[in-house]
């Protein structure tokens, strides 16, 4: 029997699903304590502040602390009766920010996440936190601020009282030769077979998969450029893990119809929870690949055979982003896809 003691062992656990994942860090990075967090955050002054060199998981512990904010279920659309604690991170405008946390103890937490640039329920936005995963799973989602500023960072829970988490905030930078935590590749590091743009993963031959890669969100998006060109339609192959989402994204000129289409790799239907949503950035130059997109207002969703169709009668032009997801109760096994997106 090991020595250890089982918190180091969830640690281990914790950095093995996380890399599967999320590209994450080296385990060697560890850390056990992380910084005390803040039970209240009025006041911006008294929060602990952590570092963009924190490529690193470290424990952090809300056992201690209270439910001090129930407003800030707004952040999440979820109710969060758990114990909260805050830290501050200093962003710039334009930025990537990953945050990744995961429960240590007891195993069964269910963390949440968000980032607010005050202490204000009215900040809250869908766009800037996670609570998708469920009990015993972890949360993470990437994070762009649109002006300079220090951010409050909650770490909340769907369950009541508090918990031990491993979290991970880092930076990644794209174009400094390190493929980060959230990277899918990077421009100044050739790997052989890979395609990268702006630190998104080039898709350009017919019935490539996405499965593999970190591709959740708008900053590690799949770039779809058919190897012909011009407008015909193109499919991709992927699968959707519980609490997964893929996102693909296409460049159309202005006036092109833009449809995307899911269907099932089994012959199986779709589950009834699957969507397809899409949303758009107008900039097509880089770095607009990451710039944030915006949902698509004129974006049409339906299903056929019962699996979900999304149509943009004319585009606008500028770079969509093409979103597979489906709700965490709703996937009990893998399901195996082909996503097909028409120009024309």
């Amino acid at each position: 029997m090991s020595s250890l003691p089982r918190s180091a062992w969830r640690l281990l656990l914790v950095a093995a699903s996380a890399t599967l994942s999320c590209n994450v860090f080296d385990a060697s990075l560890y850390q056990t304590a992380g910084p005390v967090l803040a039970d209240r955050c009025e006041m911006m002054a008294s929060l602990p502040q952590v570092g963009s060199d924190t490529a690193r998981v470290v424990m952090v512990d809300t056992r201690g602390l209270g439910d001090q904010y129930r407003e800030f279920a707004a952040c999440t659309g979820n109710d969060l009766p758990g114990n909260e604690g805050f830290f501050s991170v200093a962003m710039r405008r334009g930025e990537t920010w990953h945050f990744h946390v995961d429960p240590i103890d007891p195993v069964e937490a269910d963390p949440a996440v968000y980032v607010l640039p005050v202490c204000t329920t009215l900040q809250c936005s869908p766009s800037a936190a996670s609570d998708v995963c469920g009990p015993g799973r972890g949360e993470h989602f990437s994070f762009r601020p649109e002006a300079d500023g220090t951010f409050v960072v909650g770490i909340d829970s769907h369950l009541r009282g508090g918990a031990r988490y491993g979290v991970t905030v880092v930076r990644p930078v794209c174009g400094n030769g390190v493929l980060e935590h959230g990277e899918p590749c990077d421009d100044a590091r050739p790997q052989a077979g890979v395609t990268c743009e702006r630190c998104h993963k080039v898709l350009a031959r017919a019935m490539e998969s996405e499965v593999g890669v970190a591709n959740d969100d708008f900053t590690n998006a799949m770039a779809l450029r058919p190897e012909a060109g011009g407008d015909e339609a193109f499919v991709v192959r992927g699968v959707l893990t519980v609490c997964d989402s893929d996102m693909f994204e296409r460049v159309a000129a202005a006036g092109q119809r833009l449809e995307a289409r899911v269907r099932p790799t089994e012959g199986a239907g779709c589950p009834e929870g699957l969507t397809l949503t899409v949303a758009r950035s107008p900039a097509v130059e880089p770095p607009a690949l990451t710039e944030v997109p915006t949902a698509e207002t004129s974006a049409m969703a339906e299903r056929v055979d019962g699996c979900p169709v999304v149509t943009v009668p004319s585009t606008q032009a500028g770079r969509y982003f093409v979103k597979v997801s489906a709700p965490q109760s709703v996937l009990s096994a893998d399901f195996g896809y082909t996503l097909s997106t028409l120009l024309r």
